[in-house]
């Protein structure tokens, strides 16, 4: 690659990283990744999904169908991950714009 195409390449993912929704996904993806609270509620939506499946045809099968989903909806909901999802779909779109602009 030339050297004038490299430094625009780098130019351009420079100012791609600056902008405030890539700031933010990659802030919020290191939270979640260093977050105790989330990191026990994922043990938990795995746990809880495991004995579920485990249970299938069998009279526990409800019960730990309800506690997996009582643990995911918890997950889910966790504040921090509903605005990483957020986040996440912000820096899609902007991808996905970028991909478009390129093609044309």
């Amino acid at each position: 690659m030339n050297k004038e195409l490299q430094d625009k390449l780098d130019e351009f993912i420079k100012d791609f990283l600056n902008q405030s929704e890539v700031k933010q996904y990659f802030l919020l993806k290191k939270e979640l990744e260093t977050s105790k609270e989330f990191k026990e509620l994922n043990k938990e939506v795995v746990k809880t999904q495991k004995e579920m499946s485990l249970s299938l045809g069998t009279s526990k099968y409800e019960e730990n169908k309800a506690k997996y989903l009582k643990a995911k909806e918890k997950y889910d909901n966790f504040p921090s991950f509903v605005n990483f999802k957020v986040a996440q779909e912000e820096v899609s779109y902007l991808l996905n714009e970028l991909e478009r602009r390129i093609k044309n």
